[in-house]
């Protein structure tokens, strides 16, 4: 009887892909022993089959470093949102890849939720169709050129967690009026917001440490910097006659 079921067991997981193991049915004493080996193959073989599903139905590609999931592109390419999501197959998401959307022609919403924090250079660069970006609680690094030239580009919420914002992050977003740096950002790139030419005003976190003067380069229409008095910020744009007369002080709290 043991012997029966052991070799219809063994035909359904190899069926599904997973192998037994050698000695999975061997040393057995009993028939309930036997029954508890079977479940936890069976266990084994449902996971096995729920997450290659979804693998397959996910309009992500990616790949599993770490023990974590790195998006590296997508699907096709009428993708109007994308919402980048916690977790695929069991495993969190970090990271998204550098270059995974780059030039998504359709591309017009990206909403990133928990669990990804860091965005690769260029992973959106030239989506000529992207409006809105929305970021949830865990990022905290957006590298280079992340959001190059994604001229249309005009509403942006940033995560509370974000410490870094890389060289030319948002470089040529002619669309982007007003951006609010959260509390927690230490580094502003080298031409990180060159060519914003729609940038009205800006609010400079107090924990920065870094912040060239060419990170508002060519943004003619930007009228006030807001800075605590004696921070960082205020110290490096007092010092510049172009950007010295735009600050606007803020009471620290």
């Amino acid at each position: 009887m043991i012997n029966l079921l052991t070799e219809k067991m063994a035909c359904v997981i190899l069926v599904s892909g997973i192998l037994i193991k050698k000695g999975s049915f061997q040393k057995m004493k009993n028939f309930k022993e036997y029954l508890s080996v079977c479940a936890e193959l069976v266990g084994e073989t449902a996971a096995h089959i729920a997450s290659a599903w979804q693998a397959r139905n996910t309009p992500f590609k990616f790949q599993k470093q770490d023990g974590a999931i790195i998006i590296t592109g997508y699907k096709g390419s009428l993708i109007p949102k994308a919402v980048i999501p916690s977790e695929i197959c069991g495993l969190p998401v970090k990271t998204v890849g550098a270059r995974s959307f780059l030039q998504c022609p359709f591309l017009e919403e990206i909403h990133i939720l928990d669990g990804a924090e860091i965005i690769e250079a260029n992973a959106f660069s030239s989506c000529d169709h992207l409006t809105k970006v929305f970021m949830k609680d865990s990022v905290r690094e957006i590298g280079k050129n992340v959001f190059f030239e994604c001229e249309n580009l005009y509403c942006v919420e940033l995560s509370p967690a974000l410490q870094k914002i890389e060289n030319r992050a948002f470089y040529g977003c002619k669309g982007l009026r007003d951006i609010d740096i959260p509390d927690g950002v230490e580094y502003i790139g080298d031409q990180a917001f060159y060519g914003c030419k729609k940038l009205k005003s800006i609010r400079m976190p107090l924990a920065l440490k870094h912040l060239p003067r060419s990170a508002f380069d060519n943004c003619p229409a930007l009228e006030h910097i807001y800075v605590e008095r004696g921070s960082y910020a205020d110290r490096v744009l007092s010092d510049s006659p172009h950007f010295s007369g735009k600050l606007r002080y803020i009471p620290r709290i």
